[in-house]
């Protein structure tokens, strides 16, 4: 799936020597992989703290189920020159719990 691939683009990409723009294509969420939905609501947020800009964006344009796929993710990310350091030892309180839910092969 997309997510397998997301994973190491995530990583990486901020340290590239040229600002990054890529579109994946392909099952968005597979059952073996992370879902986008995870690197949005998840990795995303944290690395936002990392990096000093905030042009950092991954968007699901289309969503892409198994076996089918044909799902459509943006992801985009600036160089970045400095990683601010970040610190987790308040983890702070629960302020909401939110959950997300798609099904598909559902006649209008």
């Amino acid at each position: 799936g997309v997510g397998y691939f997301l994973e190491p683009l995530v990583l990486l990409a901020p340290f590239a020597k040229k600002p990054l723009r890529v579109t994946l294509r392909g099952v968005t969420d597979a059952p073996n992989d992370p879902s986008v939905d995870y690197y949005r609501m998840c990795v995303l947020p944290l690395l936002k703290r990392l990096l000093p800009d905030n042009e950092l964006d991954i968007k699901l344009v289309h969503r892409g189920l198994h076996p089918s796929g044909r799902g459509e993710v943006w992801f985009s990310c600036p160089v970045v020159r400095r990683v601010q350091p970040l610190l987790l030892t308040d983890e702070g309180r629960v302020k909401r719990v939110r959950g997300m839910a798609y099904c598909s092969c559902v006649s209008p």
